[in-house]
């Protein structure tokens, strides 16, 4: 059986169930694909970090298919051509994220190749068409599927067993240190001996069977995450740095112990029906998929377009993959002991209340032979405890939801049939409705479970809501950096004037994510500076100046960190009357805490300006240049894209250009070039500066 019903239900059933009978919308084909994959992880029965990177996987594919449908999102990996207005219909959307989906699954799940051939059929599409002609849906979706095959075929999850046989298989030499325990329960007679030589560590089971549990994928810290740092990013964390908090002492030790053994004397009905539900054994989709049928139900609800399918699967699933790669690296780290281990080491020659075993009530037992209730062949999962990995999957998919929803409300449920529960037969006994008011409380009720079931320590629990919610907190900060088009210029804006004491102009900043506002002014005079600029009443900084040679020009570079969006005036103020030239871009997906690399600045007279950035290659670089007015023109060159250009004008019929200033801003990607230039008309004296702009996020 598997854990929960959920899967049977189609998207127009959770619809009508969640809207009270409404008519349903179609499925996106990104639900459809979504419980494909979900099926084929039922199926083929990888451990939790697997099948969170399978669904990541899956659905990074599909989001590079669609953004190059979307006007303004940005690929991670494939940097696929964006296509035209007029081909940005839902249909091709679809078609390409289809072929994407059935690329990758097929790649992931290949003993599921003839269901997904079925589902393409199904779908209208032929799953024979491999074409990669970037002008056809199904060549968008080919090329977005190759991509990110390629970008995760050394990964480090080793999924075609070359770097030890077998795929997913360790290649890092982990080695338990603690012998097997043999299998035993507190309603089954003869002895339980200890074998436990190392109480603070995982202990491999053998179960009913006589197999030996190994730790799933102990190699997974070594995986390429989607917006970590690293898995030890939060390594130095004040809940983290310290380890289990069983390893404090004696008396922490025994206190855990003692709080899952309380937690097992107080199971009742609920209880266990509640950890039934959230076992997410190894017939299931596990946590990440457990996560993926809410989405399909948020989906649902708010009767999201295919748009809004991508965004959310793509987004949650991938922070998901993250919290899987920080959970198995603190459990490799601590390689933290089971509850099973502990109490059965504490308990020797003892007797306490707890559950008795499969059918039996919470009654007087021998401590040595203490079980959990876990449903299963397994009393306990095969890898270490600290932390858990409920918690850090269902914390960090919550809080993608609640980012994605702007909201934290859910208000979902679902009814438990009768007779569900795998461990014993009347859980629930009768037709049971469970209910999540919001993501969070259903997070905090998949950690909960753990430590109702004797699955985990509090601690574990406690530490992988904190650990799971930074990582979701992080995976949507990279998402809606991605959304919103990764590090990009937007609108950009001029003034110019003869002899003024200032310049006023209209600049627009868009709402998308992560936003600078770039000022640039130029003068003809080094004796002139600007006193202050601001945007709508609001002040800039200066980042820095240069003067051309023989003072004769001078440009500043000011800056605002997340201006606000809207409409609203630019103003300069100077120390002089001056010749002056202003301009302004605005960039989205900047760092706001540290949104520059190293000034730049260089003056001469030539016809070219240019200079060399102090940290080679950046992705995107603003720059301003002032120039002579009799040098004609300035025009950007190489990468530089044109933001603004402008002249003072401020001659006399006509003639004397020489008093007037060129002021010209201009942004680009400083690779494969670390050297910037603009050219001259004539060979003229001139002042530049540049700044390489920091990504918001990124590995």
């Amino acid at each position: 059986m598997s854990s929960h019903p959920a899967p049977l239900l189609t998207r127009s059933a959770v619809l009508a169930l969640l809207l009270g009978g409404s008519v349903a919308q179609a499925a996106s084909v990104v639900v459809d694909w979504n419980a494909a994959a979900l099926d084929e992880v039922r199926r083929g029965r990888l451990g939790p970090p697997i099948v969170a990177r399978a669904l990541a996987v899956a659905h990074s594919c599909m989001y590079e298919a669609w953004a190059a449908y979307d006007p303004t999102a940005a690929g991670e990996v494939a940097n696929l051509p964006k296509r035209p207005a007029a081909e940005r219909s839902d249909a091709n959307k679809a078609k390409a994220v289809s072929c994407a989906a059935f690329a990758c699954l097929n790649n992931l799940f290949p003993n599921g190749a003839g269901r997904l051939t079925s589902l393409m059929a199904r779908n209208g599409y032929n799953p024979s068409d491999t074409s990669t002609d970037p002008g056809t849906p199904q060549g968008i979706g080919n090329l977005a599927a190759a991509a990110v095959i390629a970008a995760r075929r050394n990964d480090g999850a080793n999924q075609y067993g070359d770097l030890a046989a077998g795929a997913y298989a360790d290649y890092t030499g982990y080695v338990p240190s603690n012998p097997p325990a043999l299998f035993c329960q507190p309603h089954v007679a003869g002895p339980c001996p200890l074998t436990t030589t190392d109480p603070f560590s995982w202990q491999p089971l053998i179960n009913q069977g006589g197999v030996l549990q190994t730790f799933i994928a102990p190699h997974w810290e070594r995986v390429q995450p989607f917006a970590l740092t690293g898995a030890s990013q939060f390594d130095s964390r004040p809940e983290v740095i310290n380890g289990p908090d069983y390893r404090a002492g004696p008396d922490r030790y025994l206190a855990d112990a003692q709080a899952v053994l309380a937690a097992s004397a107080a199971l009742d009905p609920q209880r266990k029906l509640i950890v039934e539900y959230w076992a997410d054994g190894p017939n299931s989709e596990l946590p990440p998929g457990h996560w993926g049928l809410f989405a399909q139900a948020v989906s649902a609800r708010d009767r999201l377009s295919i748009d809004g399918d991508v965004k959310l699967f793509y987004a949650m699933h991938n922070a998901s993959f993250d919290a899987g790669i920080v959970a198995w690296h603190l459990k490799r780290k601590y390689n933290g002991v089971r509850p099973i281990t502990a109490i059965r080491y504490l308990g020797q020659g003892r007797t306490a209340l707890a559950w008795g075993g499969p059918d039996r009530p919470v009654e007087t037992i021998d401590l040595g032979k203490w079980s959990p209730y876990n449903p299963g062949s397994n009393l306990t999962p095969a890898f270490p405890g600290f932390i858990s990995g409920h918690a850090t999957f269902s914390a960090a998919s919550a809080a993608v939801l609640r980012n994605f929803t702007g909201s934290d409300a859910f208000n979902y449920s679902t009814v438990i049939p009768a007779g569900f529960g795998r461990v014993e037969a009347n859980v629930p006994p009768v037709p049971t409705t469970l209910s999540y008011p919001t993501f969070t409380a259903a997070a905090n009720e998949a950690a909960l479970s753990r430590l109702y079931g004797g699955i985990h320590f509090a601690d574990d629990n406690n530490v992988g809501l904190v650990v799971g919610d930074l990582v979701g907190q992080q995976a949507w900060a990279k998402a809606r950096y991605l959304f919103d088009g990764g590090l990009m210029r937007g609108a950009t804006s001029q003034a110019a004037s003869g002899l003024a004491a200032g310049l006023t102009w209209s600049h627009t900043v868009d709402s998308r994510s992560n936003r600078l506002l770039v000022v640039g002014v130029s003068t003809t005079s080094a004796l002139t500076s600007a006193t202050s600029v601001n945007y709508g009443g609001i002040a800039l900084q200066r980042l820095g100046t240069q003067n051309g040679p023989y003072n004769d020009n001078r440009v500043e570079l000011w800056y605002l960190v997340n201006p606000p969006a809207g409409t609203r005036n630019v103003s300069v103020q100077l120390s002089w009357l001056d010749d002056v030239v202003g301009g302004a871009m605005s960039f989205n997906g900047v760092h706001q805490g540290t949104p520059f690399g190293t000034f730049r600045s260089s003056a001469g007279e030539s016809n070219g300006a240019c200079l060399t950035l102090a940290n080679g290659p950046a992705p995107l670089v603003a720059t301003v240049v002032s120039a002579n007015g009799d040098a004609g023109w300035v025009s950007p060159a190489g990468n530089l894209s044109q933001g603004w250009n402008g002249i003072s004008d401020h001659s006399l019929w006509g003639l004397f250009a020489f008093s007037d200033i060129i002021g010209v801003g201009a942004s680009g990607p400083a690779a494969p070039m670390a050297t910037l230039c603009n050219s001259l008309g004539r060979s003229k004296r001139w002042a530049m500066v540049a700044v390489p702009l920091v990504p918001a996020v990124g590995n």
